[in-house]
Formats: structure tokens, C-alpha cells, sequence
């Protein structure tokens, strides 16, 4: 048994694995394209809490927005932090507010849920805090992205690397 259980065939195996997830994740990615991908739901401001960890060891952004209709919470994913409007929405909007986002349509199943659900814009009362349209750019690029196919295919070299460096 030992003999099959080297270093070389412990190389393939991760190597195959690490392929194969890559693969699945490239194949099951959500693909938000066009504005009928997308489904606007209505809510009143809650309240919010937008934390960018930064530091030598912790680099994140969580921005958080909640509603009084909903319980799920809304979030702005971190691809789009550069063009959220934070600096406006923190000195513009109260509690109470009528507030709109536009959700994936995937998403909507998970509404009042205790999930975190990704938006694609923001709007209250009117003013506009993320533009739908500049992320569908940003969601078009990611959707003709490759990468996922490359880094897969990659660790499958690397695994077969280790698998062969090991027979000889």
C-alpha cells in the first residue's frame, strides 16, 4: 500500500482535485450580463456598517446594508467598492429611508433568508450610490474571464509534475 501512496501519486491527487474544483467553479459561476438578469427590490433603511480591515496580515472590506423588510443582509461586494459612493451615503442617508437595489435573479429565492445578498446597485431616495451599469461592465469582465480554467489547469501541470518528477 505504500508504495501507491508516494509522493508523486499524493501530487496527482491534489493536482486532479485542485483541477477538478477549479472546473466546477468555472462551470456553476453566476453570469450577471444584462439588466434582465437582474430583479429591483424595495426596502426602508435600516441601517449599515461599512469596515475596511487593513493591516500587515488583514486586508478586507465588508460593507453591510440592512433593511427593515428584509432579513437578509445586503452587501456591496468588494469588486465594486471603487465606484460605491460611501463618502455621500454616510452623509445622506437616514434611517427610514426608502431605499432600492437591483439583486441577481439567482438571488431572489434567498430573500428573507438569514443569507448575505450581493447587490448590484443602490439607490435612495432617488440618488444613485452604486450604478447598475457600471457593475454589468464590471460582471461582463468577470464572466469572459478564463481564469478560473487557468489556475485549474495549472495545479494539473503542477500535480503531474510531482507525479512524474517522483516515478523516475
Amino acid at each position: 500500500m505504500k508504495r501507491f501512496l508516494n509522493e508523486g501519486h499524493l501530487a496527482l491527487l491534489f493536482g486532479l482535485t485542485a483541477f477538478t474544483y477549479f472546473l466546477y467553479i468555472g462551470l456553476t459561476k453566476e453570469s450577471i450580463t444584462s439588466p434582465k438578469d437582474l430583479v429591483e427590490i424595495e426596502g426602508t433603511y435600516e441601517k449599515h456598517s461599512f469596515k475596511d480591515n487593513t493591516g500587515f496580515k488583514n486586508f478586507t472590506h465588508e460593507y453591510y446594508i440592512w433593511t427593515d423588510n428584509h432579513r437578509n443582509t445586503f452587501q456591496v461586494k468588494a469588486d465594486y467598492l471603487h465606484i460605491f459612493n460611501r463618502k455621500d451615503f454616510l452623509s445622506n442617508v437616514n434611517q427610514g429611508d426608502k431605499i432600492k437595489f437591483t439583486i441577481p435573479s439567482k438571488s431572489v429565492k434567498s430573500l428573507d433568508s438569514e443569507k448575505n445578498i450581493h447587490v448590484t446597485s443602490v439607490e435612495v431616495e432617488g440618488k444613485t450610490y452604486l450604478d447598475k451599469n457600471r457593475v454589468l461592465e464590471i460582471e461582463k469582465k468577470i464572466a469572459s474571464s478564463n481564469e478560473d480554467y487557468f489556475i485549474g489547469a495549472g495545479f494539473l501541470i503542477i500535480g503531474l509534475f510531482g507525479y512524474l518528477r517522483k516515478r523516475k
